[in-house]
């Protein structure tokens, strides 16, 4: 399974995070969307599992938590 996210954070914070949270995904740059905010356009791969552990980790790490 693969899920595409929009974020502006780094390819590295992403990887702590998936490194604090154990999760086994691969985090491919997919490009970049340019604007107001500058947004890195990621692919995580993984098991729909693992995509929905790194995913909850990172909306918690996102909102403060």
């Amino acid at each position: 399974m693969g899920r595409i996210i929009e974020t502006v954070l780094s390819i590295e914070e992403l990887e702590e995070i998936k490194d604090k949270v154990g999760a086994n995904v691969e985090i491919v740059l997919a490009g970049r969307r340019e604007g107001k905010i500058p947004l890195n356009v990621v692919l995580i791969k993984g098991s729909s599992e693992e995509v929905r552990k790194f995913l909850d980790r990172l909306k918690l790490a996102r909102a403060g938590g």
